[in-house]
């Protein structure tokens, strides 16, 4: 038995590990990506960041029977960057189950994080499948605005879909600005904007991203589905932003966010009801703790986040800060 770093002459054959471990025994729905035995050399073609390396496996008997892969994800945290990672395509073979391969995997995978100087990893699990290897949950908010729009509020703009080719600077300036002074972003190259969050996916999902112009000029961006927002970003002030992206939809808007900028400009751009509406039907902004993945703190030699010392620490951190995870960003 031997853990080891996966080779790009292993990529067939975990691939092909990822598509049995996850496939074994279940019905899956017509059009998921789990029904596509490459979908793991699918997922990596699309990110920049990977290297054969980040996915830990172990070898019994000269083949590969389970594995866990940590994405590189760079972070924004507060006008800092912080090298960490996402754990995903975590799996064991269907033949070599309830051995605890994957824990001894998932030792190994953190020790090797610390050894590159990531400070943390997170991944989207339940606690009591892998709190006993040291990862804890986070809750953050999401904000859910009910609102009406001044009518004078967000006038004047225009709206487009963004170009995946022409429009990667555009999108990466706002970007880079907004969520360089937050906590939680990824730090986003052109390839990565390319590659991974404007192209299609696998499975025939076309991202919409939407850019804001105001004479010409991109004031910020937003990518929505229904009544829900994934990203957002804007330039200088968020009102006009949050006003179109209000009037655009027909009842509540969802943001899969919290930024404590938000709460006055929406103050700022909202009608005053009338009476009967406050009796009959009262609007407002709600705040929704929201579960924002599993973390664990790794020790490293030389860390950016030096107020930070263990796991626990770690998620009060985050917490205070109003975590942000754009769902284009999750492994």
């Amino acid at each position: 038995m031997t853990i080891r770093p996966l080779r790009e002459n292993d990529y067939d054959e975990h691939a092909e590990l990822v598509y049995v471990s996850y496939s074994h025994g279940k019905e899956l729905p017509q059009g998921s990506m789990l029904t596509h035995r490459d979908w793991w050399l699918r997922s990596i073609e699309r990110d920049p960041y990977y290297r054969p390396e980040q996915t830990r496996v172990m070898e019994v008997d000269g083949r590969l029977v389970a594995s866990v892969s940590c994405y590189h994800r760079p972070t924004y945290v507060a006008g800092r960057r912080v090298d960490a990672a996402c754990i995903g395509s975590v799996c064991t073979h269907p033949d070599h189950r309830r051995q605890g391969y994957i824990r001894q995997v998932l030792v190994e995978a953190a020790e090797w994080m610390a050894a590159q100087g990531w400070e943390w990893s997170f991944l989207y699990g339940r606690e009591e499948i892998y709190g006993g290897s040291g990862w804890r949950m986070l809750s953050s908010f999401d904000l859910i605005a009910d609102l009406g729009v001044r009518r004078e509020a967000g006038q004047g703009l225009t709206e487009r879909r963004a170009d995946p080719e022409r429009d990667i600077p555009v999108l990466s300036a706002i970007y880079s600005e907004l969520c360089g002074e937050l906590t939680g972003p990824t730090v986003r190259t052109d390839a990565y904007w390319r590659k991974r969050v404007l192209s299609p996916t696998p499975w025939g999902e076309t991202p919409d991203y939407r850019i804001l112009e105001r004479a010409g000029e991109a004031i910020g961006y937003f990518r929505m589905e229904g009544d829900a927002v994934g990203e957002i970003g804007w330039r200088g002030r968020p009102h006009d932003v949050l006003a179109h992206v209000l009037r655009r939809a027909e009842g509540p808007v969802s943001f899969a966010c919290f930024m404590p900028e938000m709460l006055p400009a929406l103050r700022d751009i909202s009608e005053i009801t009338s009476q009967k509406e406050c009796f009959e039907r009262a609007g407002g902004i709600r705040l929704r703790d929201s579960y924002k993945g599993l973390w664990r703190h790794h020790r490293v030699d030389e860390a950016v986040v030096p107020e930070v010392c263990d796991t626990r620490g770690l998620v009060r951190f985050l917490r205070e800060r109003d975590y942000v995870m754009w769902p284009a960003d999750k492994a």
